[in-house]
């Protein structure tokens, strides 16, 4: 097989003029090519009639990789939450199953901030760059809308969230539509009918409405008069308001994420289930006595990994087309 292969690209060098090397570079969609010397060897390829077996094509680039002194078989994990920002268990949970799907994989990884004081986006690259880390995973931006000016090309990314507009990366999310459609069809079926959305409005933002738009969808099968607005905390996650959204529209469930929406249930003097239901949209373990929806974040983190190392085992780095 391998002496089929080396004779057709001996051929395609042949018939396009560039070297043997070259002609494996760019069918191995190694960066540092024009486009139109990629068409010309594409071009004569196809003509030719070669394929490039896919698995030992990753194969040989995990040993080329390997024994490179320019690559490290590791994978960099940018935590990209504001540097006063105390993680939470769901964080915590990524990490660590990023940690641990990695090793899985023969890949070490090192964490970095990007919002670490004196770090900005060409240095923190230019670090990377220097220790041969091309595997990178941005891990979940905080900021709304965000859009980065640095050149990836020569990075194998993913990002985890959805508040990465620009460029447009391979990205891994919590499912949320799912989450909230899932939660509201359970609790339909423990006699609940009026439910409450109370959420930051950032973290609505950063999902793209997506649980607003499974409530929607939820409330087509319903009464409009069992249909409750959603309560949208601001930036500082105030409970301005609360009081009379819970007056007026009465939810007998409410469905949030957090313990502050429990606090402000209790310092209200409502009793959960007692009095109103209550849901969590990111439970996890630590959230012992609350009914809720576990987001699987863990799993997040196995995905993204699975990406980062996919695209590295087929040369793959920059921007994606699509």
């Amino acid at each position: 097989m391998s002496n089929e292969k080396a004779i057709t690209i001996k051929q395609i060098a042949k018939k396009t003029g560039y070297s043997k090397a070259t002609v494996s570079r760019v069918l191995r969609n190694q960066p540092g090519h024009s486009e139109k010397t990629k068409r010309k060897i594409q071009k004569a390829a196809e003509e030719l009639g070669f394929t490039l077996h896919p698995i030992m094509s990753a194969v040989m680039s995990s040993v080329r990789f390997k024994k490179s002194s320019t690559f490290s078989p590791v994978i960099a994990e940018v935590h990209c939450q504001p540097w006063s920002n105390q993680r939470g268990w769901n964080m915590d949970v990524l990490k660590n199953k990023i940690h641990e799907q990695a090793k899985v994989l023969g890949y070490s990884v090192e964490e970095f901030n990007w919002f670490e004081p004196g770090m900005n986006p060409a240095r923190l690259l230019q670090i990377l760059r220097a220790r041969g880390i091309k595997g990178v995973i941005l891990e979940h931006f905080m900021q709304g809308d965000m859009e980065l000016e640095v050149d990836l090309s020569d990075f194998a990314v993913v990002s985890i969230g959805g508040a990465l507009r620009k460029p447009k990366l391979h990205r891994v999310e919590v499912n949320q539509y799912s989450s909230v459609l899932k939660a509201v069809q359970i609790l339909r079926r423990r006699g609940y009918r009026r439910f409450g959305l109370a959420i930051p409005a950032l973290f609505e933002k950063l999902s793209d409405f997506k649980r607003e738009a499974a409530l929607h969808i939820a409330n087509r099968e319903a009464p409009a008069e069992d249909h409750v607005p959603i309560y949208f905390m601001d930036e500082q996650r105030s409970f301005d308001g609360f009081k009379e959204w819970m007056d007026t529209h009465a939810p007998d469930c409410v469905l949030g994420v957090g313990r502050s929406v429990t606090r402000e249930l209790e310092s209200l003097g409502y009793r959960y289930p007692e009095d109103v239901g209550f849901a969590h949209l990111g439970w996890h373990s630590s959230y012992k006595g609350l009914a809720g929806i576990n987001p699987h974040w863990g799993e997040i983190g196995i995905a993204a990994v699975n990406l980062v190392a996919d695209q590295l085992n087929r040369n793959e780095t920059g921007i994606p087309q699509h």
